[in-house]
């Protein structure tokens, strides 16, 4: 279908498309709200073709979040493991998610803190291909990823660089308790080595 423009003087476009009804017809929705503009470069790039469905639902998510905000808390985007479960996202590998999309550049992300009650602080996400409020222009780390190659390769660094931190922690846990168990073992050794001397004491015996 041709759209048709607006010719000048000299019989060259001037731009602006010709008609009020097919203006309309072609102008972003009316009262959808806010709205997410995707580059057409970024649609067509190595690192959007590569990634997962579940990387996307998860970039789906920050996109929703963006419009809820009107494109203010780019940097500040949430994104949490129930929403995150409600959009299909399975909760054991939300964090490999979230790697894959930081290697694929088109996500960064602050880590949050995990605690109790009200003192849990949530991650940050932000959309790479957008500024944020505080004046950070458009980082696209995106366009280093030149091939589809290039873009698995990244990705399963990522993902292997994941795996062995998961592995440290859960060496230094395993430690933890090991030590832990070892302490209170010899606290009730010492007890009980404290009772029966005092049992098999003279002195404390009743006469």
């Amino acid at each position: 279908m041709t759209a048709y423009r607006k010719t000048g003087a000299h019989n060259r476009s001037t731009g602006p498309i010709a008609g009020k009804r097919m203006r309309k017809a072609l102008s972003p929705p009316s009262n959808a709200g806010f709205w997410v503009a995707v580059p057409l470069d970024l649609l067509n790039s190595p690192a959007w073709v590569a990634m997962s469905a579940q990387c996307r639902k998860f970039v789906d998510a920050l996109m929703a979040d963006f419009c809820a905000h009107s494109g203010m808390e780019n940097g500040n985007l949430k994104a949490t493991y129930d929403q995150l479960e409600a959009r299909g996202v399975r909760r054991k590998i939300i964090l490999d998610v979230v790697v894959e999309a930081e290697a694929l550049g088109v996500a960064q992300a602050s880590r949050g803190q995990r605690s109790y009650g009200s003192r849990i602080a949530p991650s940050t996400y932000r959309l790479t291909w957008y500024g944020t409020p505080d004046g950070l222009m458009a980082t696209h780390e995106w366009k280093a990823i030149k091939t589809p190659e290039e873009a698995e390769i990244r990705v399963l660094n990522a993902l292997e660089t994941l795996e062995r931190e998961r592995s440290d922690k859960r060496a230094r846990r395993e430690q933890y308790l090991s030590t832990r168990d070892a302490e209170a073992r010899a606290g009730l050794d010492a007890i009980d080595d404290a009772l029966g001397g005092a049992k098999n004491d003279p002195r404390s015996r009743v006469a």
